[in-house]
């Protein structure tokens, strides 16, 4: 039976479909994989963008904080002055007015 010719082509054939069957198997882990790889790719890309738009946004919010910090330094010194300039003044008048009163 061993050399039956028969049964020689349907072994072949069996083994033709298997591994035929095999190959598709393989494609389509291959497909599967890739597309997996090619996701992956796109969610690093995505979570990176996103990354830096938070870390922009970050470097925006603390350069508004250090302008308004230097406008309110300078509303702090100009209200300063603006006292300093008054308190000068009454002086000046306290002054002038006991050197009238002399």
């Amino acid at each position: 039976m061993a050399s039956d010719p028969v049964l020689a082509q349907r072994q072949m054939a069996r083994q033709a479909a298997t591994t035929a069957r095999d190959a598709r198997a393989a494609e389509r882990r291959a497909a599967r994989l890739a597309s997996k790889a090619r996701e992956a790719a796109e969610k690093a890309a995505e979570e990176a963008a996103r990354e830096a738009a938070r870390e922009a946004a970050l470097r925006a919010e603390a350069a508004a904080r250090e302008a308004e910090a230097v406008e309110k330094a300078a509303r702090d010194l100009a209200l300063e002055a603006e006292k300093q300039a008054a308190r000068d003044a009454r002086y000046a008048a306290r002054k002038e007015r006991k050197r009238k009163g002399r």
